[in-house]
């Protein structure tokens, strides 16, 4: 095989790191990873020499150990008394503010003690409305500590990107649990519905199953449609293994 045949473009390279396409961007522009330029849009190849040197050289990037002094209960997170194992991504459904509000706040409120971190990505008012009822949950002591707020980002890369840098400064800081709920309603004018399912479904593949994290993506019946709804359930499949009771608000 020629040295030709051997360069991937920036998708599969991402793809053989498992992480997004911006972070090879930015890693090139940086200058912590060669690339060659190809053709008059200059567009980037990858050696597959110079990614396997990458993941040897900053391991951190890629994989994510689970904290040593969490032993053999590692794998679950405990969510309103059910165990839920880390990499979980849940989808849940909503047709009122109120309802929204109480099935993000009961998802986060068990997650902000030591040794966690929850992160709320929605609307401003929509945030307000979960932290309100947080705060006054007494089981929710730490909100002000462990608690995360965002918009979303303008696109689904830049997302990804947003998620992968956060959760890799809170492992290794220490965190050995963490917990995020996205309002995806936040992203219907921002995001056609083809980049929103690949948002989705990079999220499962490059973020969730990399990370000690549970995840629940809220989605408004008033603004999905029933097919829009059918195609973001697959990327969602954990949802089936999970109290429906709990993910209908």
């Amino acid at each position: 095989m020629s040295t030709f045949d051997e360069l991937l473009d920036i998708h599969h390279a991402a793809e053989f790191l498992h992480v997004s396409v911006t972070s090879l961007r930015r890693w090139t522009d940086e200058g912590r990873l060669a690339c060659l330029r190809i053709g008059g849009r200059r567009e980037r190849r990858f050696k597959r020499a110079d990614l396997e040197a990458l993941m040897e050289s900053q391991p951190s990037h890629f994989t994510v150990a689970a904290p040593p002094t969490l032993g053999a209960r590692s794998g679950h997170a405990v969510i309103g008394g059910v165990q839920v194992p880390f990499g979980s991504h849940f989808i849940s459904f909503y047709s009122t503010d109120a309802g929204r509000a109480k099935l993000a706040a009961t998802f986060l409120c068990d997650g902000l003690g030591p040794g966690s971190f929850a992160y709320l990505a929605a609307e401003p008012d929509a945030r307000r409305m979960v932290v309100s009822l947080l705060r006054d949950e007494s089981r929710s002591p730490g909100l002000d500590g462990h608690l995360v707020q965002s918009d979303y980002c303008h696109s689904g890369e830049a997302q990804i990107e947003y998620w992968e840098t956060a959760f890799l400064a809170a492992t290794r800081a220490g965190a050995q649990s963490l917990r995020v709920v996205g309002d995806a309603g936040s992203l219907i004018n921002s995001m056609a519905h083809g980049e929103l399912i690949r948002y989705e479904a990079d999220y499962e593949r490059l973020v969730a199953k990399r990370f000690p994290v549970v995840t629940m993506c809220q989605y408004d019946v008033r603004k999905f449609s029933g097919l829009q709804i059918l195609d973001v359930l697959s990327t969602h499949k954990d949802t089936f293994a999970y109290p429906v009771e709990r993910l209908i608000g």
